[in-house]
């Protein structure tokens, strides 16, 4: 099998090929590629990755969350897309359902890698696409936005998109139980979108 990864009766290209690019009036939202590594960790290692995480300067966790993102694709069938500016290649950003086995269920996700991308309504975009082939793909009605509780513009976004708090979701997240607990980092709130169809 020169060249191709096995997997089942289909090569890991197959699987790839399976994942829809949609198209914006200013975007392309596409599957992961190895090239988007490089962006999606200088994003990682910033301050600006302080709401998910950050900063991560240690390379194998940036390659296993890239991972992790890239594989759940064939793990749940959906997974984020990459956004990129028509005419302009290279990624931007992540949108799409982010749903990882730990999660209570499936997460209304997004971040926009370069400050330089801030600003510009591109999430809002990019997410007004994502979400009714989201929700369709996932055949849910709904979904969450785990969001730091300092974090305003993702919450503005939020808001925007028409998601509102979950209180009792809210209540849960921000219990010692709960996969988005950290003792020494703020609140989180918990928004609700629900799928227009």
């Amino acid at each position: 099998m020169r060249g191709s990864a096995p997997f089942g009766d289909r090569t890991v290209r197959d699987l790839a090929d399976h994942i829809p690019t949609l198209e914006t009036r200013r975007l392309i939202l596409r599957a992961p590629r190895m090239t988007d590594m490089e962006p999606f960790a200088a994003f990682l290692g910033s301050e600006r990755a302080a709401f998910v995480g950050g900063p991560v300067t240690d390379n194998g966790t940036v390659i296993r969350a890239f991972g992790h993102i890239a594989g759940l694709w064939v793990l749940r069938g959906y997974s984020c897309f990459v956004a990129e500016k028509k005419g302009t290649p290279g990624g931007i950003g992540l949108f799409g359902l982010w749903y990882p086995v730990t999660w209570p269920e499936a997460e209304m996700s997004w971040s926009i890698w370069d400050a330089r991308a801030e600003g510009r309504g591109y999430a809002a975009e990019a997410m007004r696409a994502v979400m009714p082939w989201s929700f369709r793909r996932a055949g849910i009605a709904s979904a969450i936005s785990v969001i730091d509780a300092a974090n305003h513009a993702s919450r503005r976004l939020a808001e925007t998109l028409g998601a509102v708090i979950d209180a009792s979701a809210t209540l849960a997240a921000n219990s010692p139980d709960s996969p988005f607990f950290e003792a020494d980092e703020d609140h989180v709130v918990v928004y609700r979108h629900r799928s227009a169809a």
